[in-house]
C-alpha cells in the first residue's frame, strides 16, 4: 500500500507543475478535506483525466469515504478536471470555482479510502489520503502556507 500512497504522491506532484503520470483513466488527483475553517463547507475532490483520451463520466461514482453518482453527461476533456464538493454553492462563493455534487457522507479529518468507480463497478483509481508523510505535513486544517 505505501507504493500506491507513493505514486499518489507523485502524481499530485507531477499533476500541479504540468508533467504527470500518463496514464490511461481519470484519477483522484486532489483531496481537500478538514479546511481550516471547518464550519465552512469547503471539502471537494478534484478527478483529473490525464489522457489520452476525453471520458464521460456520466454513470460513474465516488465511494468509500464518502457517495456520489454522476448522473447525466459529465464529460472530462484530456488534461482538464471536475471538482466534487460537499457543497457546490459555498465552493462557488469561496474559490469562485465550478462543482458538483453535493456528496453523502464526510471526509474524515484523520484519513481515509475515496475510490473512483467506473459504469460498470470497477474501481479506476483510489487514494488513501492521511494527515502526515507521505502527505503534505500542513495537511489537517493548516493548508498551504507562503
Amino acid at each position: 500500500m505505501w507504493k500506491r500512497n507513493l505514486l499518489s504522491a507523485l502524481l499530485l506532484l507531477g499533476a500541479g507543475i504540468g508533467g504527470g503520470i500518463a496514464t490511461a483513466a481519470p484519477v483522484i488527483n486532489e483531496i481537500h478535506f478538514n479546511p481550516p475553517e471547518n464550519p465552512v463547507r469547503q471539502e471537494f475532490i478534484e478527478i483529473y483525466n490525464p489522457g489520452p483520451d476525453a471520458v464521460d463520466l456520466n454513470g460513474w461514482r465516488l465511494s468509500s469515504a464518502v457517495n456520489f453518482v454522476f448522473s447525466g453527461p459529465t464529460p472530462l476533456p484530456v488534461g482538464s478536471f471536475v471538482l466534487v464538493s460537499e457543497d457546490p454553492a459555498t465552493m462557488s462563493a469561496t474559490f469562485g470555482v465550478s462543482a458538483l455534487g453535493p456528496w453523502q457522507g464526510k471526509l474524515s479529518s484523520d484519513g481515509e479510502t475515496v475510490r473512483l468507480r467506473d459504469t460498470t463497478d470497477a474501481v479506476i483509481d483510489e487514494a488513501d489520503y492521511k494527515v502526515g508523510f507521505p502527505w503534505p505535513v500542513t495537511a489537517n486544517g493548516g493548508g498551504a502556507r507562503s
